[in-house]
């Protein structure tokens, strides 16, 4: 399964249990990613997908619930519990530091390969980096 998450720049992913930022340009790479997939997301990451055209379907373990090919978005939720499910990681940075107090549980160097990054422009935010990580 392919996983996506957005961290800021110290691995935080959460801040009073609420997302740190959000940014339309993202949405835009997750769903030339997802293609004709579909996205297992949790009622929490609803929000942000609610105008975009990918297909999403909102469950209560979006990790437990997807398959070895689908993808998954997360932004509250532990990874180290599903790393054997994991055959690949997004990793959105915001290149930003935010207070947070929810963060990424995992080092990703410690269970994949990097094996892409780039930087791109988002529309809130004028860089942010993608890492793709595979096992």
């Amino acid at each position: 399964m392919t996983v996506f998450v957005c961290i800021e720049e110290r691995g935080g992913m959460l801040f009073m249990k609420r997302r740190l930022s959000k940014d339309r340009a993202l949405i835009a790479d997750i769903a030339k990613t997802v293609g004709d997939g579909i996205l297992y997301i949790s009622d929490f990451s609803e929000s942000i997908f609610f105008e975009s055209d990918i297909s999403v379907l909102s469950v209560p373990d979006p990790l437990e619930s997807a398959g070895a090919d689908d993808f998954v978005f997360i932004e509250n939720m532990e990874l180290k519990n599903s790393i054997n499910k994991i055959d690949r990681l997004i990793i959105y940075n915001w290149n930003r530091r935010y207070p947070f107090d929810f963060e990424l549980d995992i080092n990703p160097l410690a269970f994949f390969t990097l094996k892409e990054s780039c930087n791109f422009k988002g529309y809130s935010h004028d860089k942010i980096s993608k890492e793709i990580y595979e096992k």
